[in-house]
């Protein structure tokens, strides 16, 4: 009986030992082994639309009251309507459910600075989206990772508030892509999906943060790390070697397209990058992070390189980008979100909704003249005489470089903007910075950042 007691024991010991090895085995992360997906049985055609959205910054109105540290807030926001985030989201659904994309690409920055409960919320608007038969896919943000900047907005004071932890994030999204994948990266948020037979959509992470609580600003700049790189490569040498289309989808931008907006939004190894994805044949890549819409190419290797940029869903009128697949092209076009429409048919009350168009575009506006009168004040020329026409000018240039529209300037518009007094005040005055954004915007010249077109192999 003694015996059978100790071999029974002994029996148990090893069996723990067993289960702890196996535990110990188990990756912490995200795993980097294939999981057992189904691979689709249908292709991507003309007959399905994906559409993308970026930089949602949204803020839980938990998480603010009308005080005086959320005016703060609104007021340095960079032109950002926080207030009504929610209602965007509500409006999104609202139109989804009109007319039905397959798929919903969000590609960063998806919460105000990292808070839980604004991830959380964001999360259960998704998940209506996903009920209507559109798929949702998500990648995170500079801002949404161990960001020390999430608050609680309350009076005149400002609280610590839940961050959103790496494992967070996955956890809190998981049905928005982690799930789904057919490889997810160990070394970050990154995951691969095929919705289709011919299109496997590559999920990037390229932002910069702590595995624990972070302490202060969110790291701005970013890039595709090593491992991440290699945990690619296999996918990429597969899709190739299969004839499938790669899209990646990321928050940091891989082509620049300004010279003046480089550091913090081009990827910190955006040559290599860019090298990796020319040999590879990734022609199109969807990315965030500046606000602005634009879209950009270049020659790598013999090969031609598109970065397409949606405006940021917090700003003037929220954007929308629309891919469609043909046989032989990818064409994009920027729509935008029927925030109005859908106040009128949900029979919303608040002004601020029903003309939400006008108000959201006003407070970018007054955030370009602000930023405009404060260049002249940092540069040192500031004069009460033609400061508000170089305000009101600085305004509506940012207003139309951010929504994509001065893409669209004909030649007569550009040379009118340069016989506004304001406009030579700032020549003649400006050794700085505002002269070279002012510039930039008038002179430039690229054809249009709202819709193109470009070759594509199915």
């Amino acid at each position: 009986m003694k015996k059978r007691y100790w071999i029974g024991l002994g029996l148990l010991f090893m069996i723990g030992l067993l289960v702890f090895a196996h535990e110990m085995k188990q990756p912490s992360t995200p795993a980097q082994a294939e999981q057992q997906t189904l691979v689709p049985s249908t292709s991507i055609s003309s007959e399905n639309k994906i559409w993308v959205i970026t930089d949602l910054h949204y803020l839980s109105q938990s998480l603010f009251e009308n005080g005086e540290s959320f005016a703060h807030i609104k007021q340095t926001s960079a032109g950002k309507e926080v207030e009504h985030a929610p209602e965007r989201m509500e409006a999104l659904v609202w139109q989804v459910e009109q007319e039905k994309p397959d798929i919903l690409l969000v590609s960063g920055d998806l919460t105000l600075n990292g808070e839980k409960q604004s991830a959380e919320e964001l999360a259960g608007y998704f998940e209506q989206i996903e009920a209507l038969g559109t798929q949702v896919y998500v990648i995170p943000g500079n801002h949404d990772i161990s960001d020390g900047w999430a608050r609680k907005f309350s009076g005149d004071k400002q609280e610590k508030t839940a961050q959103i932890l790496p494992s967070d994030f996955q956890t809190i999204f998981a049905d928005m892509g982690y799930t789904e994948a057919f490889s997810t990266d160990s070394e970050s948020l990154s995951y691969a999906v095929q919705p289709y037979q011919n299109l496997i959509l590559l999920m990037l992470d390229t932002n910069l943060y702590s595995e624990k609580e972070g302490v202060g600003a969110p790291t701005t700049n970013g890039e595709l790390r090593e491992e991440t790189i290699d945990w690619m490569e296999p996918i990429l040498e597969k899709a190739q070697a299969e004839g499938i289309a790669v899209l990646p989808v990321m928050h940091h931008n891989v082509l620049s397209f300004n010279l003046h907006m480089q550091d913090g939004f081009l990827l910190d190894n955006a040559a290599e990058v860019q090298e990796l994805f020319a040999e590879k044949g990734l022609t199109m890549t969807l990315t965030g992070h500046t606000h602005i819409q634009n879209v950009t190419s270049k020659q790598v290797a013999g090969t031609t390189l598109y970065d397409a940029t949606t405006a940021a869903f917090s700003i003037q009128q929220p954007a929308i980008g629309e891919l469609i697949f043909t046989a032989d092209a990818l064409q994009y076009e920027k729509k935008t979100l029927k925030m109005e429409e859908w106040a009128e048919e949900t029979q919303q009350t608040d002004e601020k909704l029903l003309h939400y168009d006008d108000y959201a575009e006003r407070l970018f506006v007054q955030d370009g003249e602000n930023m405009g009168i404060m260049r002249m004040l940092d540069e040192q020329w500031y004069d009460e005489a033609y400061a508000d026409e170089v305000g009101q000018l600085v305004g509506e240039l940012n207003r139309d470089f951010f929504s994509g529209t001065s893409s669209e300037y004909s030649s007569k518009e550009r040379e009118a903007f340069k016989q506004t007094t304001a406009y030579q005040e700032i020549k003649q005055r400006s050794r700085g910075s505002l002269l070279r954004y002012v510039e930039g915007i008038i002179q430039q010249d690229g054809g249009s950042n709202l819709s193109f077109s470009i070759p594509w192999k199915q």
